[in-house]
């Protein structure tokens, strides 16, 4: 593989299955990126829900206003912040379903971060030429540039899992393919619903586009940090 990686995209989301902020910087541990997915959107049945049930949250984004506490902007433009006592009336109205917001931690340390490369979005944009796949699509954590594809196969990061990489002062472990879902298909503020971005990588690429890896010594990342092979 090629030693002259990069981060070019460093993402955050601080509200599950809401759209996220763009950082320069970030503390990743154990859970991931710190702020990330601190809140979930509770149902009616007080459930976690997601935006397969509810697709306008991908129409919402959310930034970091304070620890544990977001800001959400709504598909109008306005804002509201989680810890505003009208934020569940306001974000239920926005959505069109009655939900609410409630403190989350994330659980699965072996996907504690997503990552993706610009090399596989440039494919699957040559692949789609009438479909728009900018990141909001994907929701990755880290997007990496000049990225080597000894694989040919125009979607390097399927080829390592089981590896290790330095991420400036981030060390990853590689563990699995990150499966689609109907997410990928839904409206976001940057693209228009399509249906047939899940149809084709559920067909040509096995439903998996990107990776998940655990952090297995933390510190902070930053946009445009060097990245390499640690094995």
């Amino acid at each position: 593989m090629g030693d002259a990686m990069r981060v070019e995209q460093l993402w955050r989301y601080p509200v599950k299955s809401v759209g996220g902020e763009r950082l320069t910087a970030a503390t990743a541990g154990p859970s991931g990126l710190a702020g990330d997915r601190v809140l979930a959107v509770l149902d009616e049945r007080d459930e976690v829900t997601w935006a397969g049930a509810v697709p306008g949250l991908m129409r919402v984004r959310a930034v970091t206003a304070g620890p544990g506490v977001a800001e959400l902007i709504l598909p109008d433009g306005a804002r509201v912040r989680s810890d505003a006592p009208d934020a569940d009336a306001r974000l239920s109205a926005a959505v069109e379903a009655k939900v609410r917001l409630a403190g989350h931690r994330p659980d699965t340390p072996d996907a504690a971060l997503h990552v993706l490369t610009t090399t596989t979005l440039r494919t699957l944009a040559r692949a789609l030429p009438d479909s728009a796949l900018d990141v909001t699509r994907f929701r990755p954590n880290l997007v990496l540039d000049d990225v080597a594809d000894d694989s040919a196969t125009g979607y390097p990061e399927h080829r390592w899992i089981g590896r290790r990489m330095a991420v400036g002062a981030v060390r990853l472990r590689f563990t699995g393919g990150c499966d689609r879902c109907v997410m990928i298909t839904k409206e976001t503020p940057t693209v228009p619903h399509d249906r047939g971005v899940l149809r084709w990588v559920a067909r040509e690429l096995g439903n998996t586009l990107g990776v998940y890896a655990a952090v297995e010594a933390g510190g902070e990342v930053r946009a445009t940090d060097e990245a390499r092979w640690l094995d």
